[in-house]
């Protein structure tokens, strides 16, 4: 069992928990109404159709899009309209005066939220639109990035070999090392992920998070994605793997299973994503956490010597990721001739 992480030592975001305590005793009000007067509101009770009307309106003012009209993306409102939801729903577990209420209130949430988003849905189009744009451009050959991730993994397996030899580390520094060696998110690292050893470089791996309200058959029963085993290649031996993960457990550096996975982006992004600037795979204005994945896969594709044809298959299969946009941005990067892939 996870050693509990302190809510203190979280990153509060101010805004959605000042929005939260402000609409979900209305949402509560609304709740024993009929379903139109919950949408239109009843007397100075106003609906959840005008709130997320209000809400827009206070996002926008809150975080304001600068660029021209025709360029705005409104990127930080969206980002937070998917933390109030999160948030909101969270929230009427046990913020709520009458628990008899709870799902009409998650169905208020739900009208709300899809409110909410219809209102900048236009921006969000826009957004996903230059996501591609871009994406194609940087994966043109006059555009790629060689990377090298000798250094990194060298540095990976000491500090994982250290831990295993009952020296102690930063725990940063095993975080980063594990999320390269298997290209997991670091809400995975930090929550959700088990390893368990199949053979000298392989695991399987369970707590996928994205797509996770996707369920596949499994024998008789159809499985949320979750719970459902993958095997998948690692770079660095897999019992220093386990090991680490374990070890992280042990020093409290990750959350129970059962947790939000939003707990581990408000508490950890910040820090790791500064601290991997040390790994010198990519460019330094390109170190993130999450780049480490495309580290990863590329490497992997040179280990099991994947073609171009079996590129987006493989990439679904090791990342058990279906978003061909985000596949087809790996192929930005290229491994520097004579870079390590595994140690």
């Amino acid at each position: 069992m996870s050693r509990q992480l302190k809510d203190s030592e979280e990153i509060a975001n101010t805004y959605v928990d000042e929005r939260v305590k402000v609409l979900l005793p209305q949402f509560e009000a609304l709740a024993s109404y009929r379903l139109t007067q919950r949408k239109k509101g009843i007397g100075e009770l106003p609906g959840w159709e005008k709130l997320a009307a209000i809400e827009a309106k206070n996002l926008k003012v809150t975080y304001p899009d600068e660029k021209p009209e025709e360029e705005k993306t409104y990127s930080t409102c969206l980002r937070q309209i998917s933390a109030l939801k999160k948030a909101l729903r969270a929230a009427a577990k046990t913020e709520l005066n009458d628990k008899a209420l709870y799902y009409p209130v998650l169905t208020i949430i739900t009208h709300f939220g899809d409110a909410l988003s219809f209102q900048f849905a236009s921006y969000k189009e826009r957004q996903n639109t230059e996501y591609r744009q871009q994406v194609t451009e940087r994966r043109q050959p006059e555009n790629r990035i060689e990377i090298d991730l000798t250094d990194s993994l060298k540095f990976a397996h000491n500090v994982l070999t250290e831990i295993k030899n009952g020296e102690d580390a930063n725990w940063m520094d095993i975080s980063c090392a594990i999320a390269l060696a298997t290209g997991r998110r670091m809400s995975e690292v930090h929550l959700s992920a088990s390893f368990e050893k199949v053979d000298e470089y392989t695991v399987v791996f369970k707590g996928q998070l994205k797509g996770k309200s996707r369920r596949l058959k499994i024998g008789e029963k159809a499985l949320p994605i979750r719970e459902i085993p993958f095997e998948i290649p690692t770079l660095l031996k897999a019992d220093l793997i386990c090991f680490g993960l374990q070890w992280l457990n042990d020093k409290g550096k990750r959350f129970a299973q059962n947790e939000d996975p939003e707990r581990v982006n408000r508490r950890f992004s910040k820090t790791l994503n500064q601290h991997c600037k040390d790994f010198n795979i990519f460019p330094e204005d390109e170190r993130t956490y999450h780049k480490f994945r495309a580290a990863y896969f590329r490497a992997c594709v040179v280990n099991a010597g994947i073609d171009n044809f079996d590129f987006i298959d493989y990439a679904e299969k090791i990342l058990i990721d279906r978003d061909e946009t985000t596949i087809n941005s790996y192929k930005r990067y290229k491994l520097k001739p004579g870079s390590l892939t595994r140690i």
